[in-house]
C-alpha cells in the first residue's frame, strides 16, 4: 500500500515539474520572438540607408562636398555597425548561418569606411569602389527587412564586401 503512495507521489510530482518546465520553455520562446522583433526592427533604417549609400556617395564626390562626403561615411559607418549587432543577435537566436555570414560583410564594410573616412583621399578611394558599392546596394535594395535576406544575398554580399579596396 504505501508503494502506491510513493508511486502516486512521484507520479503528481514527475506532472508538477513537467508543467513547470513547459511554462518556462514556452516564456523563453515568448522572450526569444521579442528580441527576435526588436533586432529586425532596428534593422530596417540602417538597411534602407545603405541600400542607397552609392548613389549618395558618388554624387557627393561629384560635387566636391568634402566636409558632406565624411560625414555621410561616418553615418554609413554607424548603420554597417548597427546591421551587424542585429545580425549577431539574429544569428545567436536562430544559428541560421546567412545571419552569421552578413554579420561577416558588416563587419567588412565598416572596416572600409572607417579607413575611408581616415584618409586624406577619401574621393578617390570611394571612386575605386563604386561599382562594388553599387553592386551591393542592388542587392540590399531587394531585402525588405533582414529576415527577408537569403543566403545566396549573403554570400554574394560578403563577396563583394571582400572586394573593396582601401
Amino acid at each position: 500500500m504505501a508503494t502506491k503512495w510513493v508511486i502516486a507521489l512521484l507520479f503528481i510530482l514527475l506532472i508538477a515539474y513537467s508543467g513547470f518546465v513547459t511554462y518556462n520553455w514556452l516564456e523563453g520562446e515568448k522572450e526569444k520572438k521579442v528580441m527576435m522583433s526588436y533586432a529586425i526592427a532596428i534593422s530596417d533604417i540602417p538597411l534602407r540607408e545603405l541600400s542607397e549609400m552609392e548613389s549618395t556617395l558618388e554624387y557627393l564626390r561629384e560635387h566636391n562636398a568634402e566636409d558632406l562626403l565624411k560625414e555621410r561615411i561616418s553615418k554609413y559607418q554607424f548603420h554597417a555597425r548597427t546591421l551587424y549587432y542585429s545580425s549577431s543577435i539574429l544569428y545567436t537566436l536562430t544559428q541560421d548561418e546567412k545571419y552569421q555570414i552578413f554579420r561577416t560583410t558588416m563587419r567588412n564594410l565598416e572596416s572600409f569606411l572607417i579607413s575611408v573616412n581616415n584618409k586624406p583621399n577619401t574621393k578617390e578611394i570611394i571612386e575605386n569602389n563604386i561599382n562594388v558599392l553599387k553592386q551591393m546596394g542592388r542587392i540590399l535594395n531587394t531585402i525588405n527587412r533582414i529576415d527577408n535576406l537569403t543566403l545566396m544575398d549573403a554570400e554574394n554580399l560578403l563577396k563583394l564586401s571582400e572586394e573593396l579596396k582601401y
